[in-house]
């Protein structure tokens, strides 16, 4: 996960701009909820931990009672984006997590799965989560899988060019399933940006003929000389990994609406 520790400062400054597809849209939420609610009916005083800060998941309509904290390596994400109380977002590695052995009763995550090596890193955090949940406990996670669902680069080149892709996060996410090649290579958020650059023009004319936000296309030159690199697994790869760890799928389900059958909402339940 190093890689990824020079990548989240920078993007924690300009978080607020981020939209759906990289952060949940309402239609996520549901399904989130549903899964939490299903699968841990009643539950009071629950003990629920976010991977991440994600502010859509310490909003969700938790069961009456819960203590609701996140885990986050990056503190410049912690203070820019974590919006529950002083001290209840906790620093530390999600693989080597300062949380007591079960002690979770719900453990949720938004597309931070594929941000781990593979198979090292997600193997490893699979121990960690089932480490930290106690028997019965869930983990929901939604799953960024576009790789192959998301168009070639000739097709998202003609969508762009005629306007047709709605904003710069669904042409990022877009990239991510056309550069994806397998999971162990991975994708590097440099290399979409390369794309952009190379389809647009130059990053000038997203502003000049797409006519998006300034401020977010700046956001690109972020991405240029990261080193960080995307594993993305889809649900079928989660839940073979995730057996091996004791854990039994419970629902996948994915909302009705755009590149929802590239987001699934895994929920799995340690045995």
């Amino acid at each position: 996960m190093t890689k990824q520790l020079t990548h989240w400062p920078h993007i924690a400054r300009s978080w607020h701009l981020v939209g759906p597809p990289l952060r949940p849209s309402p239609e996520d939420i549901d399904l989130f909820e549903r899964s939490v609610s299903r699968c841990a009916p009643g539950a009071r005083n629950a003990q629920a931990l976010i991977l991440g800060v994600t502010p859509e998941l310490f909003l969700l309509g938790w069961p009456e009672g819960a203590a609701v904290r996140a885990l986050d390596s990056s503190r410049e994400m912690v203070e820019a984006v974590w919006p529950g109380p002083k001290g209840s977002a906790v620093l530390g590695s999600w693989t080597s997590a300062p949380i007591a052995d079960v002690s979770q009763d719900v453990i949720v995550c938004d597309g931070g799965f594929g941000t781990l090596s593979y198979p090292h890193g997600q193997r490893t955090l699979l121990c960690e989560i089932r480490r930290m949940l106690a028997p019965g406990g869930i983990f929901v996670v939604r799953l960024f899988a576009p790789p192959g669902l998301t168009g070639s680069l000739t097709d998202i080149a003609a969508d762009l060019d005629a306007g047709l892709i709605a904003s710069l996060d669904a042409l990022k996410f877009r990239l991510w399933g056309a550069l994806h090649k397998d999971q162990a290579t991975g994708v590097r958020p440099r290399d979409v940006v390369a794309a952009i650059e190379d389809m647009a023009g130059g990053l000038d004319r997203l502003v000049s003929r797409q006519g998006w936000s300034a401020d977010h296309v700046a956001t690109l030159q972020l991405h240029r000389n990261s080193n960080a690199v995307y594993h993305l697994t889809d649900a079928n790869g989660l839940i073979h990994m995730a057996e091996e760890f004791g854990f039994e799928p419970l629902s996948v389900a994915s909302p009705d609406s755009s590149f929802g059958d590239c987001c699934p909402v895994v929920s799995l339940r340690r045995r």
